[in-house]
Order: C-alpha cells, then structure tokens, then sequence
C-alpha cells in the first residue's frame, strides 16, 4: 500500500465534496505515471493549496483509465488520468485541518523554514506516518463535532409492531423477520446498482459474516447488521470489523426498544460511534416500499423504444 498528496484548489474540492463526492480522482495527463503507479487500496489525502488545509482522505479502488469527458469545474483540463476512488473522511469547510499545524511532524517536508515548494505539483507519495498523523487529526475534529448519540428514524403514525406485520406479508422468500429485512435490503441495494449479498463474510478469509454487504465490484462499500434479538454487542463488534477492511458505511438496524442500550454500548468505542448509523424497522420498511415505487416509474422513464400506439395511456 502506497500514500499520496493531492493537491487541489479550493474550487475543485468543493465540487469534489458536494457533487462527486469524491468518486473519481483525477490528474493532468502530464501526471499520468503517477497515478498509474497508483494500486487498489492506496490511500489519498487532499490539500487545497491557497488554503493551506488539508481536507479530505480517500481509497484507491479502480484500475488506472484514461477519461477525457469533463467532469470537474476547470475551463483548460479535462484532469484525463483517473482512477476510481471512494471517500473516507471530508471536512466542512470549518473542520479543515491547517498544515501549519502539523508541519514540523511531516518527515516529507524537509526544509520546514521553506514547507511550501513540498506542496508543489498536483501529487506526490508521502510515508505511512505522515499519512497517518494527518487522518488521525482529522479524526479528532470528527470526535469533537459529531453528535455522540446516534439517531434512529421513526415515524410516529406506526407502531413498531405494525411495520413488522407489513413485512411480515410482504410477497418476499425469507421466513422469518431477520430474513426478510435482509432479504429487503438486499434488494434495495441491487436497486442502487450494488452488487448485493446476505450472510457474506467481511473479507473471504475473515471469520464473521454480514447479514448484508453491499459492494461495489468486489470492494466493500456498506456492511448492515440486523440485530433484532440476540448480542447486540456482537453485532457492534462485527461492524467494527468491516469498517476495519474499508467498509464506507456500517448500518445496525435495530429495534427502538434497543436504541438506550446500543448508546449505552457504542459510548465506549469513540472510533465507530462516529461512523455507525441505527436504523428502525420502519426505515427499512419505507425505503423498500419507496424504492419499488420509484423503480416503477423509473423504468418507464428510461425505456425508449418505438411502440404502435392507435391512442397514449395516461402513467398513473
């Protein structure tokens, strides 16, 4: 595993952040060894250089393309050398980190008095420990900003009892409710165009398995446990096992009942507190009956072929 230091503007990050969401990382073509230096599983960091503040961090998941359609903001560069990627950590503009901070602690800045001319070009490697002190100062903004309670969605004209009885006559294979909420959200993911697996373990050689990964190829993008009864804590446990191997996202979908004593166990691990989210029954159940609604009419919307028609017929 390689590390990397992107260096982007403030304009390119923005639009990075809040439109491409960091799925793509782009260079000039004149940049093109290095970024096909680049492996799987290399990590990137971003500095956006008036600023002096480094910004965001991301994986490497994608083989090295060469793209010449324009998808970010700068009128003369296409930014052609690219490779797939997927974010791990981005800043709001109040959270990024100032590198002046941090500049005597960089062994890749040699001449501390002159730190700026190492930030010249749009990338370079950087060692594992420069990597790693800036993700770690990002992460502490994290603990220090996000809320320590997760927050569970909840629709206050359904009891809990009552999505379960909806789901449990929902025309679905599974038999019991575990099973179908993950046979549910298996599906609501191959929806998103994931590659979609119940009981699936973290890593092919890993111990624990999922009640359902989304991936995206063969690269992990969201682990969910569904821990409706049981050990609650063995769920949190192999959540925290899949953020470990690059999952994006990690989702336990629980009852309410559960959510003080779920809060109660995730205070004493700060580090996936701030990356886990608890969903309701009835979440699940909305997004589902949502997604089939919308699919519906999606594929209406995206057929285009010649049909003989004597008269339309209104889409209701």
């Amino acid at each position: 595993m390689k590390y990397w230091l992107i260096v982007t503007s403030y304009e390119n990050f923005k639009y990075d952040r809040e439109i491409l969401g960091f799925n793509y990382q782009g260079l000039p073509h004149r940049f093109r060894k290095q970024v096909q230096r680049m492996q799987i599983g290399d990590k990137v960091i971003y500095y956006i250089m008036k600023l002096q503040k480094f910004g965001a961090t991301a994986t490497i998941i994608g083989d090295y393309i060469e793209d010449y359609s324009k998808i970010w903001i700068d009128d003369d560069e296409m930014w052609p050398a690219r490779r797939k990627s997927k974010p791990d950590i981005i800043l709001s503009d109040d959270e990024l980190i100032d590198v002046k901070r941090l500049v005597n602690d960089l062994s890749f800045i040699k001449r501390k008095d002159v730190w700026g001319v190492f930030f010249q070009g749009s990338i370079r490697s950087i060692p594992e420990d420069d990597f790693r002190l800036i993700e770690s100062e990002m992460k502490k903004i994290g603990l220090e900003t996000k809320t320590p309670e997760l927050f569970i969605s909840k629709d206050h004209k359904k009891t809990e009892e009552d999505y379960e009885k909806d789901i449990m006559v929902l025309p679905l294979q599974s038999k019991t409710l575990h099973d179908r909420l993950g046979e549910m959200l298996e599906q609501i993911g191959a929806w998103m165009d994931y590659n979609t697996h119940t009981r699936h373990k973290i890593i092919p050689d890993h111990a624990y398995e999922l009640d359902v990964a989304w991936l995206s190829g063969k690269n992990p993008e969201i682990a969910i446990e569904i821990q409706i009864s049981g050990n609650i804590v063995e769920a949190k446990d192999r959540l925290a096992q899949a953020k470990k191997f690059n999952y994006r996202k990690v989702i336990l979908v629980v009852k309410c009942q559960d959510m003080k004593r779920l809060n109660a166990i995730i205070n004493f691990d700060p580090e996936l507190r701030n990356w886990i989210e608890a969903w309701s029954i009835g979440a699940v159940l909305e997004m589902y009956n949502a997604g089939k609604l919308f699919l519906n009419y999606f594929h209406k919307l995206r057929e285009a072929i010649y049909k003989d028609k004597k008269e339309l017929q209104l889409i209701e």
